[in-house]
């Protein structure tokens, strides 16, 4: 499993300000922040914790900005290799290839090493048990409440044997672990 991050969406998720399509960059993603960076690193590692619990160690690859510097790519990735993951810094949009070798080597480590991988839940959980499981696992909600429109649906995927052996994904929002993203 490979991680991607960046210094600019760290500082993000540490509360910087919100980047708009068309402006400059804000000053707080073009300038050396690491107290920014240490506050967006919580949402990087719990992304590392969620991985684990498949039984394997995620490779974090940390693409590299032009505006980012050497102390804040060496802060994330001794944060991660501190919390026991591989981490390479990356500039395949730039170099190509050549820019990925560091990743590339990493990930074939990883490749190589045994694992423990299992599901989050057993396959022949019901749907709205499977939605509870990740909520409370991924997302670290208390619950789960459905609507009444959503839990009917939801009781007749699970009455129907045609979604017997079906996957559930679901999709949350990039900018934050909770409904708020400020946090």
């Amino acid at each position: 499993s490979v991680l991607v991050a960046s210094v600019r969406a760290l500082k993000m998720h540490g509360g910087g300000p919100r980047v708009v399509p068309g402006l400059p960059l804000p000053e707080a993603y073009t300038k050396e922040n690491i107290g920014l960076l240490e506050k967006g690193l919580p949402n990087l590692m719990h992304h590392l914790v969620t991985i684990r619990t498949s039984g394997i160690n995620p490779v974090v690859c940390l693409n590299r900005f032009s505006t980012d510097t050497d102390a804040e790519l060496q802060f994330v990735k001794k944060a991660v290799e501190n919390a026991g993951a591989r981490c390479a810094v990356a500039t395949h949009f730039a170099k190509g290839g050549e820019g990925a070798i560091e990743l590339a080597t990493l990930v074939k480590e990883a490749a190589d090493e045994k694992n423990n991988f299992h599901f989050l839940y057993p396959l022949d959980m019901k749907l709205r048990q499977r939605v509870e499981t990740i909520a409370k696992t991924v997302y670290g909600a208390a619950g789960v409440a459905w609507s009444p429109e959503a839990e009917a649906k939801a009781k007749k995927f699970e009455a129907d044997p045609q979604y017997d052996d079906y996957a559930t994904m679901m999709v949350k929002s990039h900018l934050s672990l909770t409904a708020d993203p400020t946090k």
